[in-house]
């Protein structure tokens, strides 16, 4: 089942399967600014990333005493929740702990999406909750929207670019097969990247925020359309496109959580960049997307 929410500018579809926003639509222009999910290149629009972002080494890990299996960014993405809200430009999305998620992750929780338009702009805001009498909760939390590139007929992928505001060097942490190296960080000068297919050509680009309120925009060189991202208080970044597949979208993923490093010794307390909330306390995060 799917649920849309719209204002006199925009209308957006979100799947309760996965929580995940398939379709944001700028009513004047018509234009649907998310990935179709065309499976040939990839088959998602925007999926939530929890309990983890990214990758574990060994797509393992080991929480008190006992070992657990997880793949690549988690369980949530392919989990139905319930719609608890929904007044027409605001729904609420809930997934809690169930058979399937104890097997992969031991921890009882309450995950709550909620997305609101406000004129031309949708905002995702997350609320993890520890509802645990005498127990700590560890967790990642991420999206991977892909936003089609181009967006208009006549236009090429390579006409587009991003630009992250403020301009300024940033850390970027390097990834090879599919973990990273936090220690090993170096800075850059890209506040402005020309899309390409070979920008991707290492897999995603990951760039340290330091939890510092960023734009990142992907736009067309005249500047007529495009998405703007507001980061809020994200710890990374990542930016992704298909390789060398000519799938016509770019990701721009803003992250509370990083995949496994290279040297993980796989103790869940232990991982990098992870969230610990305390029993009873609530984390709050969120990003939001402004369409043009």
């Amino acid at each position: 089942m799917a649920v849309i929410i719209e204002n006199k500018q925009v209308r957006a579809v979100i799947n309760e399967h996965g929580a995940e926003l398939s379709s944001l639509v700028a009513k004047d222009s018509g234009i649907d600014y998310m990935w179709s999910g065309d499976s040939k290149y990839w088959g998602r629009h925007s999926p939530v990333l929890f309990p983890i972002e990214g990758k574990l080494k060994n797509d393992s890990y080991h929480f008190a005493g006992q070992e657990y299996q997880m793949t690549q960014h988690g369980f949530a993405r392919d989990q139905d929740f319930t719609v608890i809200e929904n007044d027409g430009s605001r729904a609420v999305f809930e997934l809690t702990q169930n058979e399937a998620t104890k097997a992969k992750y031991p921890f009882d929780f309450r995950l709550r999406l909620t997305y609101t338009l406000t004129a031309s702009e949708l905002s995702l805001d997350y609320s993890v909750y520890n509802p645990a009498e005498d127990s700590d909760l560890y967790f990642a939390i991420g999206a991977h929207p892909a936003f089609r590139a181009p967006l208009v007929p006549g236009e090429a992928y390579t006409d587009y670019e991003i630009d992250f505001a403020p301009a300024k060097s940033r850390k970027r942490v390097p990834l090879a097969n599919s973990l990273t190296d936090p220690q090993a960080e170096y800075a850059v000068d890209e506040a402005h990247l020309a899309v390409s297919r070979e920008l991707f050509k290492d897999d995603a680009l990951i760039y340290n925020l330091e939890q510092e309120k960023t734009i990142i925009t992907l736009q067309d060189q005249a500047q007529q359309h495009g998405v703007k991202i507001n980061t809020k208080d994200a710890k990374y970044v990542g930016l992704w496109s298909s390789y060398p597949a000519d799938g016509q979208f770019v990701c721009i993923e803003p992250w509370w959580g990083l995949a496994d490093p290279q040297d993980a010794d796989g103790d869940l307390t232990h991982k990098f960049a992870i969230n610990q909330l305390a029993p009873k306390q609530e984390f709050q995060a969120g990003f939001s997307v402004t369409v043009f």
